[in-house]
């Protein structure tokens, strides 16, 4: 049966499932750097140009001051490839607490206990307060989720609003009220403000809303504002997306990482190994049973948001198992409506509570021993080149570069020294998007030091070389011009290829830039970034 009122029960249930999913998130929060799939350490940097973006205030010349930014910390993948919200939050955050990974994990922490809390809401609603208990604790606790809680990345803040919307507007289907689909109005522009994936919610949307109340609710008045306000609020980000940065959206929406039947199977494969075969085979039969315990219609919403899941992920070209992240929830609540709901009998209720107290703890048990991928070094290497000299160009060359970025401009506050990592070749956001090598000989390599003024090179020992001018670089190295300062060994459980080093070298023959202008190749964009070096007063000076 459903419950009530609010009461101390349900406010005891909540605080117990938020004890548990913090302790299991913070654990470990101090070790290691970033390093998932890339994209973490990309998220990292540009929460600190928000963060500076707020301390700089440049309103005259925000552009400009974007591209001399992005000049000297290459590595603002953030901006307009992926939404602003999430970036908002985590510059607040080093702004509070400074510019450290810690503070990047709290940002994503706020983000995973908010999430919790909608979804108890959302249960609780539906079913009950020890289901809504049970299905939260659970969510937060899966490993496939708790990865995610535990990394900088946008699936935590994205689960968050699409939960928070689809809890306003499954209240508005079930009950009519007009101030939900305000707030759900405000909930899914936030997901499509966090990252584009929350476009699932339009066919949710679409297939409950026929379902709960045919093609004329989407005529009420309310709904028709509510959409005008999503379209005043998000209209203006992705009209900027497409003038600028159409063509790299374009190729991760047409990327064919797979061909025929496949691409259709590929999520359903995926469920077992982010749901786990157990909780898989209770949703499964949640589904079948849910006629016989749950309210009507909530089993059509709760299918349609899988399928809408479903369909829209499947669609879009590049696709990654985490992506079922999204339709993990209502899968949560058939479980939880079979072992909660579906027993009438006691004896089966006991069964059914002991069942869900044995998942329970197998999966805080796994939650426990779980331990996000990271790694170690960086943060050495940068700290050895900040001692050198008071200011200075570096070029990086290895792996995970905003990793080291990301330590270049949080340990210098006053942002003294600039980072080459767009030098010797670029990348359309990925290999597989296009790529261009932009220096070929060793000639060409010392004219590139010589006009941009570079004193340090950072590059790695034994990560594998996809240009020529890397090899050509690393021999240029190992002539006397270049004095090696020190070997920093990188280490952590997500480092590829492992027993690896960051090797840090001066050019002896350093001085200021002779170039007038610092040209970055943006494959991205229409053109390149070029900024004068004069914007740089700082490294003109021997």
């Amino acid at each position: 049966p459903r419950s009530g009122r609010w009461d101390r029960r349900s406010t005891g249930l909540l605080l117990c499932v938020l004890a548990i999913a913090m302790v299991a998130i913070l654990r470990g929060i101090r070790v290691g750097e970033f390093s998932y799939n890339v994209d973490e350490a990309q998220h990292a940097v540009t929460g600190l140009y928000v963060a500076d973006l707020v301390r700089d205030h440049p309103f005259a010349n925000p552009v400009e001051y974007t591209y001399r930014y992005y000049a000297q910390y290459p590595a603002l993948s953030g901006i307009i490839h992926w939404p602003p919200l999430f970036y908002c939050f985590e510059g607040l955050a080093f702004l509070v607490l400074g510019p450290t990974v810690v503070a990047a994990r709290l940002a994503i922490l706020f983000f995973a206990l908010l999430g919790a809390v909608f979804w108890f809401l959302l249960v609780r609603e539906l079913l009950n307060e020890w289901a809504a208990a049970f299905s939260a604790a659970l969510l937060a606790l899966l490993p496939s989720v708790l990865l995610f809680e535990k990394t900088v990345m946008l699936e935590i803040p994205l689960l968050f609003c699409c939960i928070a919307a689809s809890f306003f507007w499954i209240r508005y289907l079930l009950k009519g009220k007009e101030s939900d689909i305000y707030w759900f109005a405000l909930s899914a522009s936030a997901a499509l403000l966090t990252k584009q994936n929350g476009v699932y919610l339009i066919p949710f949307c679409v297939l409950s809303g026929l379902l709960c109340g045919g093609w004329k609710l989407f005529l009420r008045k309310e709904v028709l504002r509510a959409v005008a306000i999503c379209f005043v609020l998000i209209a203006p980000f992705y009209t900027l997306v497409y003038a600028v940065h159409r063509k790299t959206i374009a190729m991760d929406l047409a990327e064919k990482s797979m061909a025929g039947g496949s691409r259709w199977l590929f999520y359903v494969k995926a469920l077992p190994g982010q749901l786990g075969w157990s909780l898989l085979g209770l949703g499964l039969l949640g589904i079948l049973t849910s006629g016989t315990w749950a309210r009507a219609k909530v089993p059509g919403i709760m299918l349609s948001w899988i399928f809408a899941c479903y369909l829209t992920l499947t669609l879009i070209g590049h696709k990654e198992p985490r992506y079922v992240i999204y339709w993990i929830p209502p899968f949560i609540y058939f479980a939880s409506g079979l072992l909660f709901c579906f027993f009438r009998k006691p004896w089966l209720k006991v069964a059914g509570a002991a069942a869900a107290v044995a998942l329970l703890g197998t999966t805080l048990a796994s939650a426990w021993s779980f331990h996000r991928p990271y790694v170690t070094g960086f943060d050495a290497v940068a700290k050895k080149t900040l001692e050198q000299s008071k200011s200075a160009v570096i070029l990086f060359d290895g792996p995970l570069p905003a990793n080291f970025i990301f330590f270049m401009r949080a340990d210098d506050p006053g942002r003294q020294f600039l980072v080459l990592r767009k030098a010797l070749y670029a990348y359309q956001i990925k290999k597989s998007g296009g790529s261009v090598e932009l220096v070929h000989t060793q000639q060409e390599i010392e004219d590139l030091f010589r006009e941009d003024g570079v004193r340090f090179i950072v590059v790695s020992d034994r990560a594998p070389l996809n240009f020529e001018s890397q090899k050509v670089l690393r021999d240029l190295l190992q002539t006397p011009s270049y004095k090696e300062l020190g070997r920093f060994p990188l280490g952590g459980n997500d480092l590829y290829p492992p027993h690896s080093d960051l090797v840090l070298y001066e050019n002896l023959k350093w001085a200021p830039p002779t170039g007038k202008y610092l040209r970055i190749k943006m494959l991205t964009m229409s053109h390149d970034i070029v900024v004068p070096w004069d914007s740089f007063p700082v490294l003109q000076s021997k």
